[in-house]
């Protein structure tokens, strides 16, 4: 449990990203996880509440939204029913639009009927909000006025299988001493549930002496999607050939999955953005390479 609260929070502050500069309205809570067994009714009350200090009202408007997530993380905003895992068309809410005053909170109660036949696996659709000016001067464009904020809703259908892979490691070496070594793994989640994915990077000399280990942030993923992950190195390292090993945990608490990478360094790595004295005596183009990924526990 503790895991899903901490891949939510990650999604969170990727919405959180897109919305913050922009906000007139709030939403409570801003996204929602649910465990449904087909055919389950599902019910929750959001709070709609308007924060600034106006005279005038604020026109709200609801309607329901599709969201995808690229490898990197960056979310798009569709049309409800266009990804195969929407629960749009299952989903009912009431008012549609609500009038708030200055700081004035009102309630948006949504239902979803889990279909009979519904598939495994989760489930997504976000409420979107829209503040608008319920009084517009005439020749006054509104666009300025139009802001959004988000509930997104995830329901589980049981039965639910968490499963991924690294599929792919790869490296782009510097070519120049004060720059980072970047390291990139490609996860793909082959199971029907999002998750958290998170891990690390133990980096080792060639006496299998332990110098670094890297964090990988935890990340969310969307099932059947792939997702890509990166950390960097730093200097000072002095240059060598290093063993990279992989570990990512996707929240499958019974294995990690793990991967190895060979680095080799042509020169001295400074600390990131140093003053460079000397130009390094190559320069390696960015590489792609690493031993077959592998699962269980190192």
């Amino acid at each position: 449990m503790r895991f899903t609260i901490r891949w939510m929070a990650a999604l969170l502050l990727s919405l959180l990203s897109w919305s913050a500069a922009q906000v007139t309205v709030g939403v409570d809570p801003i996204a929602k996880l649910f465990t449904a067994n087909p055919g389950q009714s599902i019910t929750q009350v959001l709070n709609i509440y308007n924060p600034n200090k106006v005279a005038a009202k604020i026109r709200v408007i609801g309607t329901l939204s599709d969201m995808n997530m690229s490898e990197i993380g960056q979310i798009s905003y569709l049309p409800a029913g266009t990804v195969k895992e929407s629960l749009a068309g299952w989903t009912s809410f009431s008012p549609s639009e609500v009038l708030l005053g200055s700081e004035d909170t009102a309630q948006v109660r949504y239902t979803i009927q889990v279909p009979a036949d519904a598939t495994p696996g989760t489930h997504w659709a976000m409420l979107m909000f829209e503040a608008q000016d319920p009084n517009p001067t005439p020749g006054k464009s509104l666009a300025a006025m139009r802001m959004r904020v988000a509930h997104t809703v995830y329901v589980n259908v049981a039965p639910t299988k968490k499963s991924g892979e690294i599929s792919g490691i790869f490296e782009n070496v510097p070519s120049v001493p004060n720059a980072t070594y970047d390291l990139g793994v490609q996860y793909n989640n082959t199971g029907n549930v999002a998750t958290g994915v998170q891990g690390r990077v133990e980096i080792r000399d060639a006496t299998g002496t332990l110098v670094s280990t890297l964090t990988i942030p935890l990340e969310v993923s969307l099932p059947g999607r792939s997702l890509f992950l990166k950390t960097s190195w730093g200097g000072p390292v002095p240059k060598g050939q290093y063993s990279a090993l992989i570990i990512l945990n996707d929240g499958d608490k019974t294995r990690d999955l793990t991967g190895e990478q060979v680095i080799n360094l042509p020169f001295d790595l400074l600390p990131f953005n140093a003053p460079n004295s000397a130009a390094p005596a190559t320069e390696p183009a960015a590489s792609v390479g690493g031993a077959p990924a592998t699962t269980g526990r190192p």
